[in-house]
């Protein structure tokens, strides 16, 4: 008597008729390749090397049977020669478009029925490779249902599955499965002795086959680096009484990292056989055709790039993982170097296949912007970056320029202003960081100006940035570093305005016409938030004399007059409204950077006046508590604002002010 799991096994595993028309025989298979891991007496017909697990079958596929087995008619294959005739459930074009028709509705369970499909195709070509070697003569060869597409489509199945790691190790044992048909090491335990008479039908890995394959690592190294906390932690170990900090790398980036090295590996792999395939080439001189050169396997810029990009999207990449990325951008420069040099000798192919274009220095630059665990990172991208603009006015071998976009210079500020970010306030060296930001802002004003092409210029990405990199820096030059950028933003918009004017009237081109910069509330509430956090900033610790504590009084005054000339700036500026926050830094500003007095007293509530007559323009936000938002008629006064001005004034003037505001506010809800 059959056990629970036996009997559950015997139900997925539905059997499947193959009907020769020679013997008359009725041939049943099962439709599940792995039945012989669970019963060992079974024997399999060469299933092993294209299995797939049947516990993750059993836990992702349906419990209904395959389509394809329902819908699909028979079909019937037949020769004049020795009369032998063949029928099957389902022909390799109706299995390929089953195949794409799972990877579109459910791609989850697809790759796990494209096996069984592929399985299934296998058993059915090893039947008519059988039927085709009694036949005592065939004048054509066996029909073919499996090629490289067929398998192909399967690598497929699994790079949409996105299922890490799982899905990459199952698209390189198809790829692998391929190989070993052709392999020379071939026994009669991988395939069968009438299979062996016809292993040149049977399918080969082909450029796609790789380019998939790489792929699916590339994808698992985003994927595994991703799951869990990629931040690093800092463990403490003691050696002789002495205490030293080292950080350690995740697991999550070390399981990245790996899936990286693999599609790597495999890059090298097929680097290695399409050079193979040269030598044989080129030792025959083209008269042995079993070793035809094969340009098509050839790895080009976009297999190399899969690559670079596993290594430069890991999440929380190590300096490691960029100096590997830097390693195939050289190997990139070394083969178009000797391809295009080599080009007269390859029979007139004359076009490099492999060519660094932008995405490939822009995944070099990613990955030294984002390791988070080298200080040098951001230098390093900056350099990429500089060379980039030096390899364009020099040009290259094709006359191709590759000139860096405005995503090139933001992942390298963003790097900047992101270490500036970690290391926190009072670090000599945010300011240089700052201006580094600045200078490539400046850069790109620059080569907005001389017309490149493709045309460069900043966005409002990048004066944001710039914005972020010297708030950050809590530098005693941040308020007037952030003033006059923001002013630089101002100005860019309203150039940009006029332009559009001018267009509208006839007056000037559309080529020169842009939108890219159009500065928001947010970023004068970064300059007030950048001020209003000034206090104490370059103060020593020691004892001030009266000219010393004049002299920073005057320093703070002025950045207040800052925090209150962006607060005009943003009141007549007809493209942003001013909000809760913005009033809430500016009771802030006068807290931390005017002197207590009554005169402080009276800014503060003109302040706050100014607050709740002003209309709130922000829409009201699902993710914060009601209470925590403006109230109807309450203009931009929110629960922030209120704690702002609680700690501001006195108590009796707080009550006072408050009174007036409920009184204004219930008139203006109605």
């Amino acid at each position: 008597m059959l056990s629970a799991s036996s009997r559950s096994l015997s139900r997925r595993c539905r059997p499947w008729t193959v009907t020769s028309s020679c013997s008359r025989k009725r041939i049943v298979v099962t439709s599940i390749p792995t039945i012989a891991s669970h019963y060992p007496h079974h024997t399999s017909r060469a299933l092993s090397t294209i299995s797939f697990d049947a516990a993750a079958y059993f836990s992702n596929s349906p419990s209904s049977s395959s389509s394809i087995e329902n819908n699909n008619p028979a079909a019937t294959i037949t020769t004049s020669n020795n009369n032998i005739s063949i029928e099957h459930q389902f022909t390799r074009q109706q299995a390929e478009e089953q195949i794409n028709q799972w990877i579109k509705n459910n791609p989850l369970i697809a790759p796990y029925k494209a096996e069984e499909c592929l399985a299934k195709l296998w058993v059915t070509q090893q039947e008519i490779f059988d039927e085709w070697a009694k036949a005592e003569s065939s004048s054509s060869p066996p029909p073919v249902l499996i090629t490289p597409n067929t398998v192909n489509l399967c690598i497929s199945a699994w790079c949409y599955s996105k299922k890490g790691q799982i899905a990459a190790e199952r698209a390189q044992r198809l790829l692998n499965w391929m190989e070993n048909l052709h392999a020379s090491t071939n026994t009669s335990s991988s395939l069968s002795l009438s299979s062996s008479q016809f292993a040149s039908l049977l399918p080969q890995p082909n450029y796609q086959s790789y380019a998939l394959a790489i792929d699916a690592w590339a994808q698992a190294a985003v994927i595994e680096s991703s799951k869990g906390s990629a931040a690093t932690t800092t463990t403490k170990s003691t050696t002789n009484n002495t205490t030293t900090n080292s950080k350690a790398i995740p697991d999550a980036t070390k399981a990245g990292f790996n899936c990286a090295k693999r599609a790597e590996e495999l890059l090298m792999r097929m680097q290695a056989k399409h050079e193979e395939l040269q030598r044989l080439s080129e030792i025959t001189n083209h008269r042995d055709y079993n070793y035809p050169y094969n340009s098509e396997l050839q790895p080009d810029t976009n297999v190399f790039n899969k690559v670079l990009m596993a290594w430069s999207h890991i999440r929380g990449g190590t300096k490691a993982s960029s100096i590997r990325a830097m390693r195939i951008l050289d190997l990139m420069q070394e083969l178009h170097h000797h391809q295009s040099s080599d080009a007269p000798s390859w029979q007139g192919i004359g076009l490099s296949k492999v060519q660094p274009n932008l995405h490939t220095y822009k995944c070099v630059i990613y990955a030294w912007g984002h390791s988070s665990h080298t200080l040098e990172g951001p230098d390093r991208a900056e350099e990429i970056l500089r060379h980039m603009l030096s390899i364009s006015k020099a040009g290259n071998n094709l006359g191709k320029e590759v000139l860096p976009d405005e995503e090139c210079f933001h992942i390298v500020m963003k790097s900047h202003a992101e270490l500036v970010r970690r290391r926190g306030k009072g670090d000599i060296s945010n300011a240089d960081r700052a201006r580094q930001v600045t200078d490539l802002l400046n850069w790109m004003e620059l080569l907005a100006v001389r017309r490149t092409k493709p045309k460069i210029e900043p966005t409002t990405e990048s004066y944001r940035i710039a914005l972020s990199a010297w708030a950050w820096s809590h530098h005693i030059d941040a308020p007037k570093q952030v003033e006059e950028i923001l002013f630089r933003m101002i100005r860019a918009c309203e150039l940009n305005r006029n332009k559009l004017r001018d267009i509208q009237n006839g007056l000037g081109s559309k080529d020169s016409y842009t939108l890219a910069v159009t500065p928001e509330t947010k970023d004068f509430n970064t300059v007030i938030n950048c001020c209003s956090f000034a206090r104490g900033v370059g103060v020593p610790k020691d004892e001030l004399d009266d000219d010393i504590k004049l002299s920073q009084q005057l320093a703070l005054k002025e950045t207040y007059d800052i925090a209150e000339g962006v607060l005009d700036a943003l009141l007549s500026f007809p493209y942003a409204q001013p909000d809760s926050n913005t009033f809430a830094g500016m009771i802030r500003a006068c807290v931390n950077l005017l002197p207590d007095t009554d005169e402080r007293d009276v800014r503060v509530i003109d302040i706050f006046r100014l607050a709740y007559q002003t209309p709130n323009t922000a829409v009201k936000s699902s993710v914060i508590p009601e209470r925590l938002q403006v109230p109807a008629g309450g203009g931009c006064v929110d629960a922030n604002v209120l704690r702002q001005l609680r700690y501001a004034i006195p108590t009796n003037e707080y009550i006072r002010v408050r009174e007036e505001y409920e009184e204004h506010r219930r008139k203006n809800s109605k």
